[in-house]
């Protein structure tokens, strides 16, 4: 499976990844910026991070630009100080909720992340030249560099950056061999700084939240041993220094303790629901491994689902949504929109994925916009997420209305449908599958912005490819449970045997052994 996903970079650290390619790839960055340009670079807390960090630095030193090194930090926290520091671009190593064997970069340019197209540039820049290399590094492979015998086009100039004292290597475009791009302006090594950006960042959240200072409520937080591990809890309590924050798996470990860092997952959250109930807390907020996505628990210790959490969020927004463009992630249950417009908002159905998102969201200007795996965007934040301001928000709306989530969540649409059902298919199959659904269901409406969505009368039913994960996620929704089990089972006809076995079994063990 390749490396380059559709929104970044994923793949194994010891057997697809190396330091040598994140060197490159800061090259390729810093090619596309110029001289002198300001970025911001740091990573998560993976054992594999830090090595990869410093090479992605220095590659983007070599390229000349203007680099502030943030360290180990949550990737709000590089999205924060890449807007305060009005930087032209951010690069983070991390592979978010995926298991801690796992690494990968994200990164973006200006305001917007980087497309399909760019991250497939990112791939070529790597490509030795007459090869595709696009299924990471094997051995004996010669990342990112060629050599080359001949001296430079013209002695003394420079070429693609590199000056003439700089043979045998130069920085070709892979693929094809032969130079593709116009010569570049000269670019001279620098030297990186470093800042901590922590008392920036919560003195900013202060200033945002001073209005809620006597907010009286007890939360438990759950970092999954990720990056808000031994952040959250003193950045939060200095926020609302009333508030009471209790916390599990709170120290910081790059192994993240054996388990996927990933708060999506209820199975994920048992610990985090019994420590709700048992305290008696207002409510439990998880966060996942690169900290930039939350799951919510409300005080009777019930996880919320994905359309619940989105349903309290836009309610929490209230009068700030009303006529302003909210953009949502395909996946929702139809109640979303329906939920949103009542409150006022104009909702903008988008593919998964947080790029995607954050790309509508800025070109939309949006108010808001949520993904169902936990994202949750706001305009103030340039288009971005950040689950310790989503919290923040959250807590200071609780207090002030003097609700319990156990209301919110009893006042929610009533929903008939599965959450995400990942099945793993080899990724080369996957289009095939997609292909079979929609001419199986050919005589039905059909949305294929991600995937392919069909609308029956009894529901609907999605099947996309991940952008994180070898899966097909299917998603159904029904308008009653005779609807969705009806569905389902009349979806999984349309696959082959073995995919819709699969899918049918997680579909029970989802929705408690089925609803019939």
């Amino acid at each position: 499976m390749s490396i380059y996903k559709p929104c970044d970079i994923r793949g194994l650290a010891d057997a697809e990844l190396s330091a040598a390619m994140y060197e490159a790839w800061g090259r390729e960055l810093g090619r596309q910026l110029d001289p002198g340009a300001k970025f911001v670079g740091g990573g998560d807390v993976r054992d594999s991070t830090p090595p990869f960090l410093a090479a992605l630095v220095e590659g983007l030193c070599r390229s000349g630009l203007d680099v502030v090194e943030l360290g180990l930090l949550p990737t709000p926290m590089i999205y924060y100080a890449k807007r305060r520091l009005e930087a032209d671009g951010c690069a983070i190593v991390t592979a978010s909720h995926n298991p801690a064997a796992v690494n990968g970069l994200k990164w973006m340019l200006h305001d917007r992340p980087p497309t399909p197209d760019e991250v497939a540039g990112m791939q070529r820049a790597l490509s030795p030249v007459g090869r595709s290399s696009g299924q990471g590094r094997g051995e004996g492979d010669e990342v990112g560099w060629v050599k080359r015998s001949a001296a430079p086009p013209t002695a003394g100039k420079t070429w693609w950056g590199r000056t003439s004292l700089d043979p045998p290597y130069l920085d070709l475009p892979r693929g094809e061999g032969t130079i593709s791009r116009p010569p570049a302006v000269s670019r001279h090594r620098t030297t990186p700084r470093t800042l901590d950006v922590s008392f920036d960042y919560v003195a900013h959240l202060q200033e945002t939240f001073v209005d809620s200072l006597a907010a009286q409520l007890h939360v438990v937080l759950d970092p999954m041993h990720g990056c808000w591990a031994e952040k959250a809890r003193r950045y939060l309590h200095a926020i609302f220094p009333q508030c009471i924050f209790s916390t599990i798996r709170d120290r910081a470990d790059g192994r993240f303790d054996g388990q996927a860092p990933d708060c999506s997952r209820p199975e994920n959250l048992h610990e985090l629901c019994a420590a709700v109930y048992h305290q008696r807390a207002h409510l439990g907020v998880a966060f996942d491994g690169d900290g930039d996505r939350l799951a919510l628990v409300d005080d009777e210790g019930v996880v919320f689902s994905s359309e619940e959490a989105v349903f309290t969020l836009l309610e929490c927004l209230g009068e700030e949504l009303r006529g302003e463009p909210f953009v949502h992630d395909l996946k929702y249950s139809d109640r979303v929109a329906e939920f949103a417009r009542r409150v006022g908002a104009e909702p903008l159905a988008e593919r998964s994925g947080h790029a995607f998102l954050r790309a509508r969201m800025c070109e939309t200007n949006a108010r808001f916009g949520a993904e169902a795996s936990g994202h949750y965007f706001f305009r103030e934040l340039g288009g971005g997420d950040d689950a310790i301001y989503t919290a923040c928000r959250l807590i200071a709306w609780l207090a002030r209305t003097g609700r319990t989530l156990s209301d919110v969540r009893h006042g929610c649409p009533a929903v008939q449908m599965t959450p995400d059902l990942r099945v793993p298919v080899d990724q080369d199959e996957q289009q095939e599958i997609i292909e079979r659904v929609g001419a199986a269901w050919a005589g039905f409406p059909r949305i294929k912005t991600d995937g392919v969505r069909i609308d029956t009368p009894g529901g609907w039913a999605l099947v996309r490819s991940s952008v994180t994960e070898p899966v097909l996620t299917f998603r159904f929704e029904g308008l009653d449970w005779h609807a969705l089990d009806d569905l389902v089972k009349r979806f999984r006809g349309t696959l082959p045997e073995e995919i819709g076995d699969e899918l049918w079994s997680r579909y029970r063990a989802a929705m408690g052994g089925g609803k019939t």
